[in-house]
C-alpha cells in the first residue's frame, strides 16, 4: 500500500517537474539564428556566451587550440594549393618557399597527424613568400576562410606549449556547424516594460545547403524572432557548395524564402549585414559591386546620412535597400478552407536591419540591446 503511495506521489512530481519545464519553455523567448555558410551566426553565439554567461573558461580556451591549428592549415594549405588554379598562376619568389609549398601541399588538405617545429617552420616560410602573399590577396578568386591571416600572422604564438587563445581568437576561429546547438540566457529587462528578467534560447543551424534541412525541426518551436545574418563581404565571392553562385545573392535568395514561410509568419525579422569590417577593407582595395550587381552603379541612396560619394557607404545601404525591396513582395499562400483551396495575401512584415561586425563585442553588444528592445516590444504587441 505504501509503496502505492510512493509511486504516486513519484508520479506526481514528475508531472509538476514536466509542468514547470514545459511553462519556462513557453516563457522563454526564442531566437533562431538563419543564413548562409560563414556568415557568422556561430560568432553570435560565442559573443551570447562572452557578454551574458561569463565567456570563457581557461579549459574551454584550451580546448579550441586543435580548431586554431586546423584553421592554420586550411589556410596556407588552400592558399599554395590554388597558386596553380588561379588565371593568371601565381609563383613562388625563391627556391626556398617552393619546397615549403611543396612541404605543405604533400601533407594534405587534412592536418597533420602531428604539429611539429618543421612544419610550423615551413609555413611561415610559404606565408612569408611574396607569390603566396599575392595569391592570398587573390582569395576571393577560391574558397578561404576569414580567419586566415589572423591566425597565419601568429603562428610563433601558436607553436609555443604554453599558447593559451585569447577572446579575439575564439571569435574568429572557424568550425563548421553541423548541428542543431543552443544558448540558454537571461537579460534584465527594462522598467518601461516591467523590469525583471527576460530568458531566452537562441539556436544556431549549419547555413550551408547540406544543412538547411535541419531548419524545419526548430521552425516549429513558437521562434519570437528570426536573426539572418548576411556576410556584406560576400558580394565578389561564390559558394563552397557551388563555384558559380555568388555568395552574397544565395543570402538574399535565402532571405526572401524565410520572409515567405508560412510557418515563420509571426517571428519578428531582425537582419544582421554582418562582416562590414571586410566589406570595408574590401573596398579599400579597390574590389567592386559591380561584377556581380550591375544595377549598384545607378543606385541612388535615399538615405540623407549616406554619403553617396562614399563607394563603401553606398555599397551597405545599396545591401539595405535590396532587403527592404524583397520584404515590399506580397507573399500569397494557399490554404484549405471546408475542403477547398484558398488564397490569401500576408500582410506586410518590416525587417530591422543592423550593421554589424560579429568579431567585436561592442559592436554586438550594442546592436543586441537594440535587438531585445524589439524583441520584448513585439511579444508586449502581440498579447
Amino acid at each position: 500500500m505504501g509503496g502505492c503511495f510512493r509511486r504516486r506521489e513519484s508520479i506526481n512530481n514528475e508531472n509538476q517537474i514536466s509542468k514547470i519545464h514545459t511553462q519556462t519553455f513557453f516563457d522563454t523567448n526564442k531566437l533562431l539564428l538563419l543564413g548562409t555558410g560563414e556568415s557568422g551566426k556561430t560568432t553570435i553565439i560565442k559573443q551570447m556566451k562572452i557578454l551574458h554567461i561569463n565567456g570563457f573558461s581557461n579549459e574551454e580556451k584550451l580546448e579550441k587550440i586543435k580548431n586554431i591549428k586546423q584553421n592554420i592549415h586550411e589556410s596556407i594549405y588552400d592558399i599554395v594549393f590554388n597558386m596553380n588554379q588561379v588565371n593568371p598562376p601565381t609563383k613562388f619568389n625563391s627556391e626556398e618557399a617552393l619546397k615549403a609549398g611543396e612541404y605543405i601541399l604533400n601533407i594534405g588538405k587534412e592536418e597533420p597527424v602531428e604539429y611539429t617545429e618543421e612544419y610550423y617552420d615551413n609555413v611561415k616560410t610559404a606565408w612569408a613568400d611574396e607569390g603566396v602573399q599575392e595569391t592570398f590577396r587573390r582569395s576571393n578568386e577560391f574558397q578561404l576562410i576569414d580567419s586566415a591571416q589572423h591566425f597565419l600572422d601568429q603562428v610563433d604564438i601558436i607553436r609555443k606549449p604554453d599558447y593559451i587563445p585569447t577572446v579575439e581568437d575564439i571569435l574568429v576561429c572557424r568550425v563548421m556547424t553541423v548541428q542543431i546547438s543552443k544558448i540558454e540566457f537571461s537579460l534584465p529587462v527594462p522598467k518601461k516594460y516591467g523590469g525583471g528578467l527576460a530568458n531566452f534560447f537562441l539556436y544556431d543551424v549549419g547555413g550551408q545547403r547540406g544543412q538547411r534541412k535541419q531548419w524545419i525541426k526548430v521552425f516549429d518551436e513558437a521562434i519570437q524572432a528570426i536573426l539572418f545574418l548576411i556576410a556584406a563581404s560576400d558580394f565578389d565571392l561564390t559558394l563552397r557548395e557551388d563555384g558559380a553562385k555568388n555568395r552574397l545573392k544565395e543570402s538574399f535568395e535565402l532571405f526572401q524564402n524565410i520572409y515567405k514561410n508560412q510557418y515563420l509568419q509571426t517571428s519578428g525579422l531582425i537582419v544582421f549585414l554582418n562582416k562590414q569590417d571586410i566589406l570595408e577593407k574590401k573596398i579599400k582595395e579597390g574590389r567592386k559591386l559591380e561584377p556581380a550587381f550591375p544595377e549598384f552603379k545607378n543606385y541612388e541612396p535615399k538615405e540623407k546620412d549616406c554619403n553617396a560619394n562614399d563607394y563603401y557607404e553606398k555599397a551597405k545601404y545599396f545591401m539595405r535597400q535590396k532587403i527592404y525591396d524583397i520584404a515590399q513582395k506580397p507573399v500569397v499562400i494557399e490554404r484549405a478552407v471546408r475542403g477547398t483551396l484558398v488564397t490569401e495575401e500576408l500582410p506586410k512584415r518590416k525587417p530591422y536591419i543592423h550593421f554589424t561586425v560579429a568579431t567585436n563585442t561592442k559592436n554586438i553588444k550594442k546592436v543586441f540591446d537594440s535587438v531585445q528592445e524589439i524583441i520584448l516590444e513585439r511579444t508586449i504587441n502581440l498579447l
